[in-house]
């Protein structure tokens, strides 16, 4: 198959395409002719080379990805984007593109159930996400503190986690592959006691893979989304409560080294190997994109 993908490079999506190749599919990276069978647009954001590409190739199908709604709504019938993003205009023309896409596909439930509340759109296919295990490969230690890391932008949240941390009088590290080192980002997670993630605006979250695949516990919100995910694999806080959070986090710091809490790290790894690592993922992708 000859695939238009319109979406990021760099180490993770260039790592995609590679697999996406090895199972004999030819992938164009924002690229597009006429000899193309499909045109994936991996991210809103991409909404103006998809638009120009369906356009020139209007029999070419469109599959559209939602990796995440986040914090947006519909108000009197337009999206309001939260104050951290000015996406207003993204989404409405990413809206009008969803309508016209053989497949709308979502990386957990709760975002296509979203999705389709604001935009009358159902969701075709779940897609999760990847890590690439390669990197987070090699000896993990307990140095005995905690951390928090994000790849989006910080929420209000976010500092419970420092907050919290200091009334608990527990070790703590913040993180963010944006702003740290890559090898810095992975040795601080790998060598932490546990993980702890304060937002819920992550649809999978790429935060908690990365955790428990270094066999950590992770800390979540008991958003629909990351239940849907996690299950019985992770611990959960009550969303939106400051105090369940530290109560949480300090029976966690008191409990992580405890067999009930490491089974359960254990099974979230599993888990991730099952699911979340990048060969399942460009395998359920192809077979997809194979049968439609």
């Amino acid at each position: 198959m000859r695939i238009s993908f319109i979406g990021g490079t760099g180490s993770y999506m260039d790592e995609f395409y590679k697999e996406l190749k090895k199972l004999r599919h030819e992938v164009m990276v924002n690229s597009c002719d006429a000899d193309c069978d499909v045109i994936m647009c991996e991210n809103r954001n991409q909404w103006e080379m998809a638009r120009e590409f369906k356009t020139l190739y209007p029999k070419i199908p469109l599959i559209c990805w939602n990796w995440d709604w986040y914090d947006f709504l519909k108000v009197d019938g337009k999206f309001v984007g939260n104050e951290m993003f000015g996406f207003q205009p993204v989404y409405d023309e990413f809206e009008k593109l969803i309508k016209e896409s053989k497949e709308f596909w979502s990386s957990t439930k709760e975002w296509g159930d979203k999705s389709e509340k604001d935009t009358g759109v159902k969701t075709s296919f779940y897609f999760y996400c990847f890590i690439l295990p390669l990197e987070w490969k090699g000896e993990n230690n307990d140095y005995e503190y905690i951390v928090q890391s994000s790849r989006n932008a910080p929420c209000k949240r976010f500092e419970w986690f420092e907050k919290a941390s200091e009334e608990l009088d527990i070790p703590y590290k913040t993180t963010h592959p944006s702003t740290n080192t890559r090898p810095d980002y992975i040795r601080t997670v790998k060598n932490s006691s546990f993980v702890v993630l304060s937002s819920r605006e992550e649809g999978v979250g790429v935060t908690p893979i990365e955790g428990a695949y270094c066999h950590k516990p992770i800390l979540l919100a008991d958003s629909v989304s990351f239940k849907d995910t996690w299950g019985d694999t992770a611990n959960y806080y009550k969303m939106d409560d400051y105090e369940d959070y530290k109560k949480q986090m300090k029976w966690l710091w008191e409990n992580y080294k405890s067999k009930e809490v490491q089974d359960r790290a254990e099974r979230a790894y599993q888990r991730v190997c099952e699911r979340y690592l990048l060969e399942p993922f460009a395998k359920r992708i192809s077979n997809r994109l194979e049968n439609i």
